[in-house]
């Protein structure tokens, strides 16, 4: 693509503007592009891809629709004749373009409607058209064969007019970098025209770059003198109006209010993918959480979080206000007549029915068999992108400038936020049809010009370039060290470039921490001044002096059940406090990860399945189970366990993981009934609730099984979907605390009042391998892995420690060093530290600040 549009000049106003699709088909008449729907004719459409299609067709179908458009710009007429293969030698890349060629043909040599209407124009002459359109300036290098035939077309008809002149650079290292960022040039040194500061994520650099154009406006500058260019993500987008409006701040250019959603679309397709079932969760939170639906928003969310965390909701099936009969037509359809009564009867509990039942309608074509074609009804009812009445660009206003465009107008100073991660300029994907290599040779046998990774990074970096020659005055480029994930962040490559401009080292030594430089500036050489609040909002943590904070009141109070009663700790919660009291009392207040994402076949999801399969072959009261036996009943009890734990997991897009689980979970399942026969062991129970003391806390906890032995004691059993060297290495490090809480709350659950603590054995069952790990009083038992010593000493001795802190109202902070020590020294998985909230408050190991010191 061309770097900038095309642009023609009145000859009797001397006004310009961009030549848009629009204004070639009014000027010319072009009539509109014929229809296809590439689905269609993809369906039996043979081609190297077929088999890729076939798995997804969705998003084969979007690289396809893309190829289509750029092979096409690779002509000079914009047509499938333009295209001979006849230099081109056999091999991968002819047969690619060869497909794409005949699929062009099957399509009628159809084109995307901005396409057409240049296509058309390109056979028009003078007379054809209803206006002048002299254009502006000569080629640009970075035009495909088609724009350079339609600017060469336009100019032979309408003749050129000159460009503007080349634009006044701003003085100092601003300058320099605008006209050397992409050539070797002797490097100027650093000054007050162009500062970078760090900040620490996209939010808070959107609050700075607020509140440095608050400062520059108390330095005299107007509104309009300043532009934002920001990256075309929701992390920075969605913070821009917010961060503005709160110092008082016009913008101008925004892009469609973010409000403007086609909600219907998303209502539909959520409720599509439910009726196609299984339902998933994201679905159904989101027609939860719809603006369309009648319920209370706060009870929306309610039940969007319950759907999210359990795949379903007890609020939302004991809702009984307005639109509760949705709630009832929320199940799969086996047919079309059964579908379009369930949309039907979903519209009617809408505010307004009228949104849904055109769009309802529009499907009853499609639904005129016994087969349901869920991926048509998808495409027909997919959200579509709605298009503000008016841009909203106000002169008075703070420039929003785009990423994948030039600016619209000259500022004095421009503030560029995202100068760390993957912006400016943006990474280049791979061709997916073609190599780098095949691009070259395909140009020069056949003269098509596709674009190759090469040539378009040097657009988007030539457009940076460009973005950045706006600023008269100066320039202000924020970068952040992690993003919304807590992921740390590298500078971008156009940083970098500066930084070779300016002679800089790397990158990092031009960035200044905004946090210091607020705190200790004043009004000058362009610097923000400390009273803007940036910051009011999206402060850093401030890490105290010592390795402890205070905290009031009984942490261990924090959790109430119905009864208002304080509710027991649990071992997973218990062994959390061991890797991080602070992860543990942001469990207990609630403070936890809430991220949306969709259904998941983690760690926790496989290990459900796992023990929910061997709790269906094993019930209470088995014992010899064979392996004829156990093959037999294997298949019955994991579909059972998909059908309560991951229902999603019957789709066709899981069938491999499926599969591989299953071969899994029946070896595992083969392990355990080998050694039930192998030590006489009889299942005394499974998902057993436990009960005691822990301390002063009271404790409880679900031990997966509990065995009877063949000589009368008793085994508490937990499966984990690990193996055996692991589980090993934690309790020859002393660290294990799982099963010995169990073997505590055994003799104080009234049930099991009469086992006496020498006759329990600890073990766990590690299902990957197969393996049962015990402690010292499984010596003697067959195929068990048997660890001598104390095996939750260590773990025992941290947790107390931590508990006697808690009570005292201190909370002891994670150091750096925390995450290895666990790992290889206690063999335990610090899980609890990837909480980005608390990596965020990690202490400085003191050995470390004592070398530094």
């Amino acid at each position: 693509m061309r770097l900038s549009p095309f642009e023609t000049r009145s000859p009797t106003t001397g006004a310009e503007r961009p030549i848009t699709p629009d204004l070639l088909a009014s000027t010319f008449l072009a009539p509109r592009a014929a229809s296809h729907e590439l689905a269609d004719i993809l369906q039996d459409f043979d081609a190297p891809w077929s088999n890729s299609y076939a798995v997804d067709p969705d998003e084969v179908s979007q690289h396809i629709a893309a190829a289509l458009r750029q092979l096409a710009l690779a002509t000079s007429g914009l047509s499938v004749e333009a295209i001979n293969l006849s230099n081109l030698p056999d091999g991968r890349a002819r047969q690619h373009l060869a497909a794409l060629k005949s699929l062009w043909e099957r399509m009628g040599d159809a084109l995307p409607e901005d396409l057409h209407i240049a296509r058309h124009v390109l056979g028009c002459s003078i007379d054809d058209a209803l206006e002048s359109l002299p254009i502006i300036g000569g080629p640009c290098p970075f035009e495909s064969r088609a724009e350079s035939a339609l600017r060469e077309h336009l100019s032979m008809l309408f003749g050129t007019v000159p460009g503007p002149a080349n634009p006044t650079l701003a003085d100092g290292a601003l300058g320099h970098v605008q006209q050397h960022l992409l050539a070797t040039s002797p490097p100027v040194a650093p000054d007050d025209t162009l500062q970078v500061f760090g900040l620490r994520d996209p939010r808070e650099e959107i609050a700075f770059a607020a509140a440095r154009a608050q400062a520059l406006i108390r330095q005299g500058y107007r509104a309009q003198d300043i532009g934002l260019l920001v990256p075309d993500d929701p992390a920075y987008q969605l913070a821009i109006e917010p961060a503005f409006t709160r110092v008082g701040l016009q913008l101008s250019g925004m892009a469609a209010p973010l409000s403007l959603r086609d909600h219907a679309g998303e209502f539909l397709t959520d409720l599509l993918a439910i009726m196609r079932g299984p339902a998933p969760r994201m679905a159904l939170a989101s027609i939860c959480i719809s603006p369309l639906t009648q319920w209370p928003a706060d009870a929306g969310r309610d039940f969007a979080s319950e759907y999210i965390e359990n795949g379903w909701s007890r609020a939302a099936r004991a809702y009984n206000g307005l639109g509760a009969k949705i709630f009832d037509e929320l199940r799969p359809v086996s047919t079309p007549g059964q579908l379009i009564a369930r949309l039907c009867s979903i519209a009617n509990e809408l505010f307004d029915p009228a949104q849904l039942m055109p769009r309802i309608n529009a499907l009853r074509p499609l639904l005129r068999g016994e087969y349901i074609d869920w991926s048509s009804l998808a495409r027909v009812v997919a959200p579509a992108a709605l298009t503000p009445d008016e841009e909203g660009r106000f002169v008075e206003g703070v420039s929003v400038f785009s990423e994948t465009a030039l600016p619209w107008r000259s500022v004095r100073h421009l503030i560029v936020a995202g100068a760390a991660g993957t912006y400016w300029p943006p990474p280049v994907a791979a061709n997916p049809f073609f190599t780098e290599s095949e691009i070259v040779m395909i140009e020069g046998a056949t003269n098509l010009k596709l674009p190759s990774r090469r040539q378009t990074l040097a657009r988007r970096l030539e457009l940076f370039r460009r973005q950045l020659g706006v600023a008269t005055d100066g320039i202000t480029l924020t970068t952040s060290a992690r993003d919304l994930e807590g992921k740390q962040l590298a500078p971008t490559t156009g940083l970098s470039l500066i930084a070779r401009a300016l002679g800089a080292n790397d990158a990092e030594a031009l960035i200044a921490d905004a946090v210091d430089h607020a705190q200790s500036s004043q009004t000058h050489g362009g610097a923000i001044t400390s009273d803007a609040h940036w910051d009011e909002e999206n402060t850093r943590p401030v890490l105290p002096e010592g390795s402890e904070i205070g905290i009031p009141g009984d942490p261990f109070a924090l959790r109430k059940a119905a009864d208002g009663a304080t509710k027991p700790q649990s071992p997973s919660r218990l062994e959390t406090m061991l890797v991080s009291p602070l992860a543990w009392l942001l469990g207990e207040i609630g403070a936890e990860d809430r991220t949306w994402a969709p259904e998941l076949l983690d760690v926790l999801t496989l290990g459900k399945l796992v023990h929910s399969t061997l709790e269906t072959l094993f019930p209470e009261g088995a014992s010899g189970l064979d392996e004829t036996a156990i093959r037999v009943a294997f298949p019955a009890a994991f579909e059972t366990a998909i059908t309560q734990s991951a229902p999603w997991l019957v789709g066709d897009n899981w069938v491999s993981e499926r599969t591989n689980l299953a071969r899994e979970t029946l070896q595992a399942a083969l392990n355990w009934g080998r050694f039930l026969i192998d030590n006489g062991a009889r299942v005394r129970r499974v998902e057993t609730l436990l009960s005691g003391a822990y301390h002063h806390l009271s404790i409880n906890g679900r031990a997966d099984c509990l065995l009877e032995l063949a000589d009368d004691r008793i085994m508490v059993v937990d499966h984990k979907r690990s193996s055996s060297s692991s589980r090993r290495k934690r309790m020859e490090a002393a660290a294990d605390l799982q099963v010995e809480l169990y073997r505590r709350m055994i003799p104080t659950t009234p049930e099991f009042a009469q086992v006496t603590s020498d006759r329990i054995v600890t073990a766990y069952h590690c299902t990957l391998d197969g393996r049962v790990v015990t402690g010292p009083e499984g010596k003697g038992l067959k195929g068990v892995v048997t660890v001598n010593g104390q095996i939750g000493s260590t773990a025992n001795e941290i947790v107390s420690g931590h508990i006697k802190t808690l009570s005292k109202g201190r909370l002891a902070l994670n150091l750096v060093s925390d995450s290895q020590k666990f790992e290889t020294g206690l063999g335990i998985k610090p899980y609890a530290l990837d909480n980005p909230l608390v990596a965020a408050f990690l202490l400085p190991d003191p050995t470390q600040e004592d070398a530094n010191v």
